[in-house]
């Protein structure tokens, strides 16, 4: 039977594929955690403002889909971890997962956007495997991917994932990031992507950073241990 996932519920699972893939450091993710890369500013379409309270109800309900668990307690832990358990629900792999990932996280995308963007959580030779990885996944039963009517003017086809309920309405007239690249004014779309890869690269240097703050800080205390 088929799975259906509305918008939070997307985000939060998206966030735990990305994360296991992009910071392991960091994952199994604390609520906190998953709280703050549902709400990232990049790498997201469309950005989030979701509450601790919205992301605790859509883990609980992603947990009972058996598509996210709560990781084993550390000795030392202080808070709950969760994890996501797709590989074991639907078989994905590696490069699956980050494909996926990148459709629950900024929707639909072409062959070459998926290939840029999914690079940065696991290597992809080149859009020929990205094409044949979206195949596999369009099919599979029940279907994962689907191909979308070419909008008006465009000669490339765009790919989207299956999980949206029935009755959630989707507007593909508007490619996502659109705008943001209509509003850089003089600069080229190459240097949009160039400025945005650059905010990605900073933001995992900034969570890999507070990884080590907080474990030299459990050693300070003597709450924790090296691993």
């Amino acid at each position: 039977m088929a799975i259906t996932l509305n918008a939070m519920q997307r985000r939060v699972l998206g966030v735990l594929i990305e994360k296991s893939l992009t910071t392991p450091a960091g994952y199994p993710m604390t609520l906190n955690a998953v709280v703050t890369g549902c709400n990232q500013l990049t790498c997201r379409d469309p950005v989030m403002h979701l509450s601790e309270g919205d992301v605790a109800r859509a883990i609980h309900e992603l947990q009972q889909l058996q598509l996210v668990s709560q990781a084993p307690p550390e000795r030392t832990a202080r808070a709950n971890r969760f994890q996501h358990e797709v590989e074991a629900r639907f078989g994905w792999s590696t490069r699956e997962r980050a494909l996926m990932a990148e459709l629950l996280l900024r929707g639909p995308q072409t062959v070459g956007e998926l290939k840029s963007n999914a690079s940065r959580m696991t290597p992809l030779e080149d859009i020929h495997y990205v094409a044949e990885l979206l195949s596999t996944l369009a099919s599979r039963e029940p279907p994962f991917v689907m191909d979308l009517p070419r909008q008006p003017g465009k000669s490339v086809t765009r790919y989207d994932h299956r999980l949206y309920p029935a009755d959630e309405p989707r507007e593909y007239a508007h490619a996502p990031g659109a705008d943001s690249v209509v509003k850089t004014g003089t600069e080229s779309p190459d240097r949009a992507l160039e400025l945005v890869q650059r905010v990605e690269r900073l933001e995992r240097e900034v969570e890999l950073l507070r990884e080590q703050v907080y474990r030299l800080r459990a050693l300070a205390d003597g709450s924790g241990t090296e691993a």
